[in-house]
């Protein structure tokens, strides 16, 4: 049965097109999309009043094992650097979750990405406790609420040898899993966490292993001056000379093609331009950047950046309001199109790895569709879309959600069995989460 939205205003973002008209749905995919489109006995209509219609967001770097996260026990001690707040916070919450905490995580960070519009999650993974099999246990928290994802392990030196060649290993297992499937839903990266805890040797053992799958690396870059300070002292390279040497940013090579970088907020201006140019994607992630006070990415200067949350949470209606408030304290000279351009390159990463056109109203594209409440009160055209998306619209505004041609969410009420439920048993496994953080040693 097709799927018809009538009396809708279109907005495409990454066109830059609005239009007043309809959709239609067949199967997966968007199969018209115009002032009229056919309507057939048996198709279910649904009339949008003149609400906007927008693609589904993608959030192009997130870490779902912090879904949990809220009211964690507090550090051993107050962090007083970026460094101890990966060693006192995020490196003990990821070294408690077991596999049942993991595919919790995901539903709920899945859950709480669909009421914002988001239906598509570019995830990096970290569970040292529990890294074989951890990416099915995640999907399978992902996959109940009907999101796409692209998953990664994070590969790091910092659990030790054995750490880093299991993490090697759940990366290997999950690219081949996706590469048979290719089902559209689910595709993987090779995950890094950041060159300042990897060897030489697992840094280019990654960069083999995206080649191999002819896929990329997805890491942490200059997210704190401690990258490239810790690279130096520990190496004695310069950080963005490793990932060259490694083959992660090698220009010539097809994995720095697929790789996304995340952050990119300490690097030099030419240093900037060079990486970012080489590589598919920068991920852009404000409100981290702000939370973990590492400072503001040139994202003037990167080509191909896209918005990230770096797990704070999925809603990048937030993360573009975020984005663009903190451009303009920093006198960064951004415009609003600039801002709504990083979500569009995060569909397109996805789009690419997926195998599906995202982030379009197009037909032929995916049918990832997000249907609103906002009837503009101002014109709409292509030269005002930034302004509604920033100024105007939020992830209050989400109604009902279409992803791969099924609903999702509808009257804002999530698909999934019993969300109430979900999110009680959610509450349990939270607490126990947090019990094991607690017994681990300060």
């Amino acid at each position: 049965m097709a799927i018809t939205l009538t009396n809708a205003t279109l907005v495409d973002p990454a066109a830059e097109r609005v239009e007043t008209g309809g959709i239609r749905i067949e199967s997966e995919f968007i199969a018209e999309v115009g002032p009229s489109v056919r309507q057939c006995p048996g198709d279910e209509v649904l009339d949008c009043h003149g609400a906007v219609v927008l693609p589904g967001m993608v959030n192009g770097h997130t870490h779902l094992y912090s879904a949990l996260a809220a009211g964690m026990p507090p550090p051993p001690r107050v962090p007083a650097s970026f460094r101890e707040i990966l060693e006192l916070v995020w490196w003990r919450l990821d070294r408690a979750h077991d596999a049942e905490s993991i595919e919790v995580s995901g539903r709920i960070g899945a859950l709480d990405a669909l009421h914002a519009g988001t239906t598509t999650l570019i995830d990096h993974h970290a569970s040292p406790s529990h890294i074989s099999g951890s990416l099915d246990d995640l999907a399978r928290g992902i996959d109940s609420v009907g999101l796409r994802s692209v998953l990664c392990y994070e590969t790091t030196d910092r659990n030790g040898a054995g750490g880093a060649f299991e993490g090697l290993e759940e990366n290997r297992r999950y690219l081949e899993k996706c590469a048979l499937a290719r089902d559209g839903a689910h595709a993987a990266l090779v995950g890094a966490h950041a060159a300042f805890t990897m060897s030489d040797a697992t840094l280019s053992a990654c960069a083999k292993l995206a080649d191999e799958y002819r896929s990329g690396v997805h890491i942490h870059v200059a997210e704190d001056p401690c990258d490239d300070q810790i690279c130096r002292g520990r190496y004695g390279a310069a950080l963005v000379d490793r990932l060259a040497r490694s083959g992660i940013t090698d220009a010539g090579g097809p994995v720095a093609r697929e790789s996304i970088l995340a952050h990119c907020t300490h690097l030099s201006g030419a240093d900037a331009q060079k990486l970012s140019s080489i590589v598919g994607a920068v991920a852009h992630n404000p409100r981290s950047n702000m939370n973990n006070q590492v400072g503001y990415a040139p994202v003037g200067s990167l080509c191909g950046v896209q918005l990230g949350t770096d797990g704070i949470g999925g809603d990048m209606f937030s993360e573009s309001h975020a984005a663009w408030y903190k451009s303009r304290d920093a006198r960064a000279g951004l415009s609003p199109r600039q801002i709504v351009d990083m979500l569009g390159q995060a569909a397109r990463t996805a789009g690419r790895l997926l195998g599906r056109t995202l982030g379009v109203l197009n037909a032929g594209a995916a049918a990832d569709v997000l249907i609103t409440d906002y009837v503009p009160a101002t014109p709409v055209a292509a030269d005002t879309i930034p302004a509604h998306l920033i100024f105007a619209m939020g992830s209050r505004h989400v109604r009902d959600v279409l992803i791969a041609g099924v609903w999702a969410m509808r009257g804002r009420v999530a698909i999934l069995p019993n969300e109430a439920g979900v999110r009680r048993q959610a509450a349990r496994t939270a607490q126990s989460l947090w019990n094991r953080m607690l017994a681990l040693p300060s």
